[in-house]
């Protein structure tokens, strides 16, 4: 019997690996699918947190930017570089990838963190969706427990803890990619964020001067700080 469970456990693992694996295939080719994509969303928690996000992406070029505070900061990669664009005193500073993925707010960035530590427990189905359950970290207390859309890859439940995560709304951009319009994280069955898309584009125009960055030749003290 043992033997038996290690096999299935070591089984598990593996397709869990790659279907984590899948799903991050889908992030990177965004750029690829869609001319461009845009998506703006709100967050508002009942504490008086309230932040605009918005993401983003032209080709290989992706921005990420950031409304909820005077010291946050927006991400770009222009391509090459990756640089993080403080609100307060304008600083520039170049980055990592890790860094704009540990920042991700995009369609699939809940997947960023798991490493391939995770393993497939089992399939439910969830808002009549039939769904891989994958247990793992994804470095949120929500993202311990995770179930996946068998189809489309998009993240349709997660829990850990106390906390819950819950997307609803969901627009579909083609036969591969949709966008849930609605994120509810819940805390002690209380909702403790909520998250509403209030702009969601693809194929528009949007300005290659959005990925520029005006960096300056001087060494920033901070250069790198944040990636690490």
């Amino acid at each position: 019997m043992l033997a038996v469970f290690c096999l299935q456990s070591a089984v598990f693992g593996e397709e869990a690996k790659d279907i984590m694996k899948k799903v991050r295939e889908k992030d990177e080719n965004i750029g690829k699918v869609f001319k461009t994509f845009k998506m703006s969303y709100e967050k508002k928690a009942p504490w008086g947190f309230k932040g605009t996000f918005e993401t983003l992406i032209k080709g290989d070029k992706k921005r990420m930017n950031n409304g909820s505070g005077t010291f946050t900061s927006d991400i770009v990669f222009d391509g090459k570089t990756y640089w993080s664009l403080l609100a307060f005193g304008g600083m520039v500073t170049k980055q990592n990838s890790k860094y704009y993925d540990d920042n991700d707010k995009g369609i699939y960035g809940w997947c960023k963190r798991f490493n391939d530590n995770v393993k497939l427990t089992g399939e439910e189905t969830v808002a009549d969706r039939k769904c891989y359950v994958i247990e793992g970290d994804g470095g949120e207390e929500y993202l311990k427990k995770i179930w996946v859309d068998k189809k489309t890859l998009s993240l349709i439940k997660a829990a850990g803890g106390n906390m819950k995560l819950v997307n609803s709304e969901f627009k579909s951009l083609n036969d591969d990619y949709e966008v849930p319009l609605k994120t509810d994280i819940f805390k002690e069955d209380k909702i403790d964020m909520a998250i509403v898309v209030t702009v969601l584009e693809i194929d528009k125009e949007i300005a290659d001067s959005v990925f520029k960055v005006d960096a300056k030749t001087e060494n920033n003290p901070f250069e790198g700080l944040f990636g690490k």
